[in-house]
């Protein structure tokens, strides 16, 4: 019993140290936000996860659209800072 317990734990910590790790890093390394490179992200992970049901894969499918919900919002949040961040002024200098 208590082993198997154990495992669970073990695996919880696991799994739960990798969500973590996932979601610093993502945040680590954005940069300036890119309406492109988000849109074009979301639609990949949305295209895999229309093959994915085509070939009867629904976890997969599944899997898939969970990113893409995660990346949408990921890029809402990234347009926000955007938006609150100061604009920088362009001088006429001729």
């Amino acid at each position: 019993m208590t082993k198997t317990i154990t495992l669970s734990l073990a695996a919880l910590i696991v799994v739960g140290s990798l969500a973590l790790l996932r979601r610093s890093v993502t945040q680590a390394s954005v940069g300036v936000y890119d309406p492109r490179t988000c849109g074009d992200q979301y639609n990949a992970l949305v295209l895999r996860a229309k093959q994915s049901l085509a070939s009867n894969d629904r976890v997969s499918a599944i899997h898939s659209l969970l990113q893409a919900r995660d990346q949408l919002q990921h890029c809402q949040e990234l347009q926000e800072q955007n938006a609150n961040a100061p604009h920088a002024v362009a001088l006429n200098t001729y």
